[in-house]
């Protein structure tokens, strides 16, 4: 079997020689938190984008016209540009980031900033200490990730396109041996000082989702009309057209409509030191999205359909940012099964029962049998199994032996950990799905959260479909088995004894979750019907 071909057609992916890399696109990592997928995404679908050396494309994503040439076209990567932000970092991050990562030039320009800021405050009833403070712990509140880095290379939550930002990392080695002498010497020559290259953090997952979008948008109407009529789709669904139109103003809605007040606090605070601001964003060159692998297009398209239901949803904005989150990370771990069981050697195939081919046996978050516990562990292990097989394809295998500056061994021991199994299992800890967080026994579980999740995408909003029909989508879409047939048929394909012992002695704890979610009704003792309330109507 040959190598996967990018998206889009570049030429310098044989440089790529990591198998993980080369084989799920560049790049899921372990080192990338789930919010940090979610900004970074968001950080591309709201810049300013280009095609090679195309036209500025300033909506979510790229125009039907330009994806479908940008397919055609070789060579052509997609560059966007977030801004740098370095005075909002600073304000927000500096108070609680590590005491020993605080340069003194770094705050000498907080103070700096915070009296430019009191002189700028006017009060009545309160101190302007008080309405400092109150916006320094305003701006903390939105912290995302990176609790234990230096301050300017956090990562704010993405409530608002404006606190979107650029990874940034101070280069504490290189001002230490030059003596940095003050704020704005390190600004004049900013990159030098400080890093937005190297992809410690954002690193690289939240562009590898875009990317897969938009492959599924350039050149796959045919392709998709057999699995969208064996879904069900409307033709809102399965008409690309449509459901890119529809993605595009979905999209849109994530900017932020009830945050503009904020947001002007956000631009008034960085622009405290205009002059910092327009140096970083002027020094700083556009990032540039790698590829996906073309043959990813399947799962990219129910990824496109569940986001767009999920985008759809009457939801709170912070809540729907959760389940975007949610969404991201189960679709990063649908991706790396359905890649692999493509490429793995002398692997026994694929289950029919479901899109991608492979499945997952989920058991109860809390007490289960003994049978169904061990089947899930034995199933995670056969999928942990199933992505080192596929990371050692004789290609992949030989792309790796032609690095000039790494030895295989060491390539797959990096492969293994940061982008391949080990990634699979950390994801999925990360996420709740997999249980316990440390030691033995490890097995799949579903959570509330997650529940939510599946209910919202895999149901239109205001849609309802019976129990058993929803069983069948979540094993369709996602490989999930709970019980009856679609469980026979994940232990079959885990290689494990498909007997009684597993199934449920008596009712189904799904059933449970979602009566307890609000999301079932019993019509009688032979069918229930599950239903997505959250649309307009309701």
């Amino acid at each position: 079997m040959s190598l996967p071909v990018p998206f889009p057609h570049i030429k310098d992916v044989a440089g790529d020689y990591n198998p993980a890399i080369r084989l799920f696109g560049k790049r899921f990592s372990n080192e990338q938190t789930i919010v940090e997928y979610l900004a970074e995404f968001l950080a591309v679908v709201f810049s300013d984008k280009r095609i090679g050396n195309g036209e500025t494309i300033e909506s979510p994503l790229p125009s039907l016209e330009e994806l479908r040439k940008w397919y055609d076209t070789p060579d052509a990567k997609l560059f966007y540009k977030p801004p740098i932000k370095l005075n909002l970092k600073l304000l927000a991050f500096l108070g609680i980031s590590r005491v020993d990562s605080r340069h003194y030039i770094h705050k000498k320009h907080y103070e700096n900033l915070i009296n430019e800021l009191g002189k700028n405050i006017k009060v009545s009833g309160c101190t302007i200490e008080e309405v400092k403070d109150w916006i320094e712990d305003l701006l903390r509140g939105f912290q995302g990730a990176g609790f234990n880095r230096t301050w300017c290379a956090q990562t704010f939550y993405p409530v608002s396109a404006h606190l979107l930002t650029q990874e940034t990392i101070w280069n504490e080695t290189v001002a230490k041996k030059q003596s940095v002498l003050s704020w704005h010497d390190t600004i004049k020559d900013f990159n030098k000082f400080y890093s937005t290259k190297k992809r410690d953090f954002l690193s690289r997952g939240g562009e590898l989702l875009y990317l897969q979008l938009c492959n599924v948008f350039a050149n796959r109407q045919a392709a998709i009309e057999d699995i969208a009529k064996s879904l069900g789709f409307c033709s809102d669904e399965s008409n690309l057209s449509k459901l890119h139109r529809s993605l595009q103003e979905g999209l849109k809605e994530l900017s932020g409509r009830y945050t503009a007040a904020f947001e002007r606090l956000v631009d008034y605070l960085e622009l405290l030191d205009r002059e910092t601001h327009e140096l970083t964003d002027e020094k700083t060159e556009a990032l540039v999205c790698e590829w996906c692998p073309e043959e990813s297009w399947l799962e990219g398209y129910l990824f496109a359909v569940e986001i767009n239901r999920l985008l759809a949803a009457v939801l709170d904005p912070v809540e729907r940012l959760e389940l975007l989150m949610t969404g991201f990370a189960l679709h990063v771990l649908r991706s790396l099964c359905a890649q692999s069981l493509r490429y793995a050697r002398g692997f026994t195939g694929a289950t029919n029962d479901t899109a991608l081919g492979y499945a997952w046996i989920f058991s109860p978050p809390a007490s289960s049998s003994r049978q169904l516990r061990l089947a899930s562990q034995r199933n995670l292990q056969f999928i942990q199994g199933l992505i080192q097989k596929s990371l050692r394809s004789d290609a992949l295998q030989k792309n790796a032996a032609r690095d000039p500056r790494k030895e295989k061994s060491r390539l797959y021991k990096e492969a293994d950990t940061k982008y391949g199994h080990k990634l699979f299992l950390s994801l999925g800890k990360k996420l709740g799905m997999i249980v316990p967080k440390k030691g033995p026994g490890a097995r799949f579980i579903m959570t509330d959260k997650i529940l939510r999740y599946l209910v919202l995408v895999l149901l239109r909003p205001g849609e309802r479909c019976t129990y058993d029909e929803f069983l069948r989508r979540l094993y369709y879409h996602y490989g999930i088995a709970i019980e009856g047939k679609e469980l026979i048929g994940a232990l079959n394909w885990s290689g494990l004894p498909a007997n009684s012992s597993v199934l449920p002695a008596k009712g189904s704890w799904l059933a449970e979750m979602l009566r307890a979610g609000g999301f079932l009704t019993e019509l009688s003792d032979a069918c229930s019907i599950v239903r997505n309330t959250f649309s307009k109507n309701n």
